[in-house]
């Protein structure tokens, strides 16, 4: 037991962020339930209804075949950076491998679902707020697919997820998506 808090001393004191006592605890304490949500947060699902047709495969934004419109499509979402809950989407896109067009929004929403406006022609841009590594509601670098045709869903794999799930058993967050004290109050 004393070497695995020596261990866990040492990988707080050469991680690159400051670190205070209460920080140390709070890690310590947390750690089960924040290793739980790394690892739910390694993929995202969804399933709707509604008037759409769309088939993608994707291996990241920048490699992304594939084509879809929607009048108005109900989903219900566990998708990138926490955000679980029903919303409302419509739009079209085409891609082929990195050039397409898009103009896609989530129109409303409820729970911890964000709503943007995604239009684009040409590239996707991964310095875009939509794409934002902390809070964005899209992933740049997302794998997976959809396909839809009254009933549309998706499935997608998020790579730095994976690599904040593995560095969390070191205690190292780079997503800054670990739970804390301060979130309870």
């Amino acid at each position: 037991m004393k070497k695995l808090l020596l261990l866990v001393v040492a990988v707080l004191s050469f991680s690159c962020a400051p670190v205070r006592g209460n920080d140390i605890v709070e890690k310590i304490a947390l750690y089960i339930p924040n290793r739980l949500l790394d690892a739910l947060d390694m993929f995202s699902v969804s399933l709707g209804v509604g008037p759409v047709l769309e088939a993608r495969l994707m291996g990241t934004r920048f490699v992304d075949v594939g084509a879809g419109a929607s009048l108005v499509c109900y989903k219900l979402y566990k998708n990138y950076n926490r955000q679980y809950g029903v919303g409302m989407e419509e739009g079209w896109y085409w891609s082929f491998i990195f050039v397409g067009e898009e103009s896609y929004s989530m129109l409303a929403s409820s729970g911890l679902v964000a709503k943007y406006v995604e239009n684009r022609a040409g590239v996707p841009d991964p310095t875009t707020r939509t794409y934002d590594f902390f809070d964005g509601p899209r992933d740049y670098w997302a794998i997976g697919g959809a396909l839809g045709g009254l009933v549309d869903g998706d499935v997608y794999i998020h790579p730095m997820e994976w690599v904040d799930f593995a560095l969390g058993f070191f205690l190292i967050d780079i997503k800054d998506d670990d739970l804390v004290f301060d979130d309870f109050r």
